[in-house]
């Protein structure tokens, strides 16, 4: 009976430990040869006060063929019976944000990340600040 409470509380501990909130990040090979001089930006779906918030982080170029790609999405609903444990237990989260930095149709750069709310100024710094270190950027 002791050995069931210990599993039992060793998979609470890590079911919990294991749906954090850190961004998933992939570097691609090319970004390493990449000189990165300007960005464009596409937000989808549009948000204007996603757009004014990065806008005031970099001076982005709409002429520059490497765009920053922005993409968020609120309020995700799951109606799948395959997650009805995970989402009974913890959860599942209901937005999320992306960034990815693409050389024309070649991916440098990816940032993903769950979040329990609408993605806001914070989240949008810290993912663009990661992104301009991750790649060399000033």
């Amino acid at each position: 009976m002791g050995t069931i409470k210990t599993f039992l509380l060793l998979f609470s501990i890590l079911l919990l430990v294991g749906c954090g909130q850190r961004p998933v990040v992939k570097i691609y090979p090319e970004a390493k040869h990449a000189d990165i001089r300007c960005l464009g930006l596409d937000i989808y779906p549009m948000d204007e006060s996603m757009w004014e918030y990065l806008s005031s982080l970099y001076r982005f170029d709409p002429a520059c063929k490497t765009v920053l790609l922005v993409r968020h999405k609120e309020n995700i609903r799951c109606n799948s019976s395959h997650n009805a444990f995970r989402k009974g237990v913890s959860g599942l989260p209901g937005n999320f944000l992306r960034m990815e930095v693409r050389d024309g149709l070649t991916p440098l750069y990816s940032y993903y990340i769950d979040l329990e709310r609408k993605a806001e100024r914070e989240d949008l710094e810290r993912a663009f600040c990661r992104l301009k270190s991750d790649l060399g950027m000033k």
